[in-house]
């Protein structure tokens, strides 16, 4: 029975649609957000109100854009690879993984006045694959349980930003941003529901599903003489959720102008019990030749959580000239409750993502 269950237990189709995480109900419902639009924000631990974007910043906070010399422009790619760890009743454990495209991140920003400044791109945001099964479990009996049904699910699917944006020098100490577009994708999935021990035919759905909707996000610099406040958000839509963050940042004196900071952020505000997540990043300045690295540790608390989850990141910036080339890696996980066995025999169930990140900033 222990070996059954160990083969077979995987995510339940009762698992709350509302988490962030790798999984059934995400293909299906609002996908796995990428956090990671840039390198750089993602070796800062995916920061939103920092700066981190260059003109990639009207996906997070547009105010940035009036942080440029002149005109850039930055493209970047990734991978993702994510694992799920399912822990049962009697400590029975069940793994997931995968290795799915990330980012993908193209945008140009430029000067229009020396205190007005523009930008446009676009931008993958959301990723909806999923291939693997989803079990609903039963309790036959005291500290027995049973695979009642199985669901496999095969899921494809994108979501992106195409996004142009502006941001204002109102004065020496408030920048505002604000960029507008459109939030848009295709994908589809099939589903097969098989009922374990009856002969009835399994029970197949699919759907292939459109969405456009509009996108906006604002956000603000205010660059005082003890450091720099950083505020953004981003609007909800159909199969995105929204996203408040506020940071903060010192350049030092010491360690070559090198820079300390910390953000927190808050996803799917408008609910009763948002995730939230935090992080705190530092850049080194010229520590190598040319180079600056970046660092990052940071907590990840889901909606429906039992512990916060770590995150851990790490990049460089090289400046190659008029070229900058970015590297970053990035680990986030994350502890939620799930509920693969019934009461009071109620799982958790892990997720973790590595992200791998490269990008080239030109300044023509």
């Amino acid at each position: 029975m222990k070996r059954f269950i160990t083969l077979f237990l995987l995510l339940s189709v009762t698992c709350p649609s509302l988490v962030l995480a790798w999984g059934f109900h995400d293909a299906m419902e609002y996908g796995s957000p990428i956090v990671a639009v840039t390198p750089k924000s993602s070796a800062m631990g995916g920061v939103w109100s920092m700066p981190s974007g260059g003109p990639a910043s009207i996906f997070l906070n547009p105010a940035e854009l009036s942080t440029m010399d002149g005109t850039m422009i930055t493209v970047g790619t990734g991978l993702i690879q994510w694992n799920t760890y399912t822990y049962g009743a009697d400590e029975f454990t069940q793994i997931l993984s995968g290795t799915i495209l990330g980012t993908a991140t193209a945008a140009v920003g430029f000067r229009l006045t020396d205190r007005i400044s523009l930008g446009a791109g676009v931008a993958r945001v959301s990723d909806f694959g999923f291939e693997g099964e989803s079990l609903e479990i039963m309790l036959e009996g005291p500290g027995r349980y049973k695979v009642y049904a199985v669901n496999n699910l095969d899921s494809r699917g994108s979501l992106w930003e195409v996004n142009t944006g502006m941001s204002f020098e109102l004065s020496d100490w408030l920048i505002a941003g604000a960029s507008g577009g459109l939030r848009s994708g295709s994908g589809s999935w099939i589903r097969v529901y098989n009922l374990v021990y009856e002969s009835v035919p399994n029970d197949t759905t699919s759907l292939d599903w459109d969405e456009l909707d509009f996108c906006a996000h604002i956000g603000f610099l205010l660059p005082f003489e003890f450091g720099t406040f950083g505020i953004s958000g981003t609007n909800a839509s159909g199969r995105y959720r929204s996203r408040v963050a506020i940071g903060y940042q010192k350049d030092l004196e010491i360690l070559n102008g090198s820079t300390l900071g910390f953000e927190v952020d808050v996803q799917s505000i408008e609910e009763d019990n948002p995730a939230v997540s935090g992080k705190f990043f530092a850049v080194f300045l010229n520590m190598i030749p040319s180079v600056r690295s970046i660092y990052s540790v940071g907590f990840d608390r889901a909606s429906d959580y039992t512990r916060s989850g770590l995150c851990l990141s790490t990049g460089a910036c090289i400046d190659l000239g008029r070229i900058d080339l970015d590297m970053a890696i990035s680990w986030r996980s994350r502890s939620r409750a799930g509920f693969s066995f019934p009461e009071p025999n109620l799982d958790n169930i892990d997720d973790s993502g590595t992200y791998y990140n490269i990008g080239l900033n030109w300044r023509p």
